[in-house]
């Protein structure tokens, strides 16, 4: 009885030790999340690099688990907002939080729906 009672405390405590040791895995953001997170690491970026360009009205939605598509202008000084649009993906265990997958300009961003509809 004492080693089965030994043998279930180590069993146990093993695997409270393996559940801690696996790294936590959190669930993607939403859309606007992403769009949120995605203009703060930009901004944070050129203000660390001393860059004026800033990227502004981000508008996404989530194709699927950690997959993205945005509308979002970039605001450069003296110079009419550009727009853009972006195919991205969640990576927070890699270098950098966002991969971008895909990327060009439109000629609209006030939603993702006018970037798409101008590139006909």
């Amino acid at each position: 009885m004492r080693r089965a009672v030994l043998l279930v405390c180590v069993t146990f405590l093993a695997a409270a030790a393996a559940a801690q040791a696996e790294p936590r895995v959190e669930a993607p953001p939403s859309a606007a999340e992403f769009a949120r997170v995605f203009i703060g690491v930009t901004t944070a970026y050129a203000i660390g690099f001393e860059q004026p360009e800033r990227i502004t009205r981000a508008h996404c939605v989530q194709a699927s688990s950690g997959h993205y598509m945005c509308s979002y202008a970039l605001l450069r000084p003296g110079r009419p907002p550009e727009c853009h649009l972006m195919q991205a993906r969640w990576t927070p265990q890699a270098a950098s939080t966002i991969t971008v997958t895909l990327a060009g300009r439109t000629s609209r961003c006030e939603t993702l729906h006018a970037a798409i509809a101008s590139l006909r």
